[in-house]
């Protein structure tokens, strides 16, 4: 834990979020806020667009949840009764179904003690047209998507965002990786959204596709804007130690026994994630395991959503300590059905590290 994490406590900021937020994380037993969280949550409220890079598993969830909750809850406590009241105010863009499922059963979590006093819809999710068209007719308060998913949302105007306040674009370096960013520059040049809103630029690394989209997201993205609030949190050493990385050389007629010795004699502790380059060796590796009661579990592209979804909670609950994920890449026509291994992947290290 860092310095920043162990001098705050969530209820430190009791003066600028909702008792019930404070009452959710309490629930959940988030008691200290992550590095990220406690940087990001003061300066979201004030308005402040926030760029963020930190790690896989920081918290970066929560970190732009909490403010967005907090902002929605102020608006609609100042319009009253009005009609004015329910709109769509907040944005979130994320790469894949399946952290779009993620992203959304947190805000179920941290929205537990408002009593449906703000609605959230995963647009992202398998339903059918016509079923999205009557719940996005509500103008829930947030609607989680992936880019693809809201442009043609957008373009068929089931979804308006012209109350917009919040816009948050989530794993920024995957969603331009996996093909998403001509959705993106659609969604932001075509009118689709009103002149001012707040943003959100989350990503765990900063390359210069992002530093690209950070010209066309924040408001006037100059250094000195003080409007803008960069976070690079890289340097927190402590956390960052928590994930490792292992890469061995060998030949091919070894890989399947060094991987046997690594964890039988346990030099690998904890969960794991093993990335193998096609779905056929996902499996001759499983089967290889099994034959010494190593038990695993298969993430790649050829299971439909609802069993790879099945598989990261399982893996998550700890039924599975070794994962078995396929590093091939997909179009983003592949990518918007949820059909990508390894974003399934990253989303199992999101969950898995932090929770938040």
């Amino acid at each position: 834990m860092s310095l920043v994490e162990e001098k705050l406590t969530f209820a430190s900021f009791s003066n600028i979020l909702d008792a019930r937020i404070l009452r959710a994380l309490a629930d959940l037993g988030f008691a200290h806020p992550t590095l990220i969280q406690a940087k990001a949550i003061p300066l979201a409220l004030e308005g402040k667009d926030i760029l963020a890079r930190a790690r896989t598993g920081s918290g970066k969830t929560a970190a732009y949840c909490i403010p967005i909750i907090k902002k929605i809850s102020s608006s609609k406590s100042t319009f009253g009764s009005s009609d004015l009241v329910q709109k769509t105010r907040a944005l979130i863009l994320v790469p894949t179904r399946e952290l779009a499922e993620q992203v959304t059963s947190h805000l179920g979590l941290l929205l537990k003690y408002f009593e449906n006093e703000i609605t959230v819809i995963n647009a992202a999710s398998g339903g059918t047209s016509h079923l999205q068209h009557i719940l996005l007719s509500d103008q829930p308060d947030i609607v989680v998507a992936t880019p693809t998913k809201a442009l043609a949302l957008l373009r068929s105007k089931t979804l308006s965002l012209a109350a917009l306040e919040s816009l948050v674009i989530d794993e920024a370096d995957l969603i331009l990786s996996y093909g998403h960013d001509e959705d993106v520059r659609q969604i932001l040049g075509e009118n689709y959204l009103p002149k001012v809103f707040q943003s959100f630029l989350m990503s765990a690394t900063m390359t210069k596709d992002v530093e690209t989209l950070k010209g066309l997201v924040l408001r006037n993205p100059t250094l000195n804007n003080p409007q803008k609030a960069i976070l690079r949190l890289e340097e927190d050493e402590d956390a960052a130690a928590r994930l490792n990385q292992y890469s061995i050389h060998c030949s091919e007629v070894d890989k399947f026994l060094l991987t046997y010795v690594i964890l039988k004699l346990r030099l690998v502790k904890g969960k794991c994630i093993f990335f193998v380059n096609g779905v056929e060796r996902c499996y001759r590796l499983k089967l290889f395991l099994e034959q010494f009661s190593i038990k695993s579990c298969v993430l790649n592209s050829e299971l439909p959503l609802n069993s790879r979804y099945h598989i990261v909670q399982e893996f998550n609950k700890g039924v599975y300590d070794y994962i078995i994920a396929t590093d091939e890449s997909a179009g983003r026509e592949e990518v918007d059905s949820g059909s990508d291994a390894e974003a399934g992947a990253e989303e199992v290290g999101e969950t898995v590290e932090n929770g938040r």
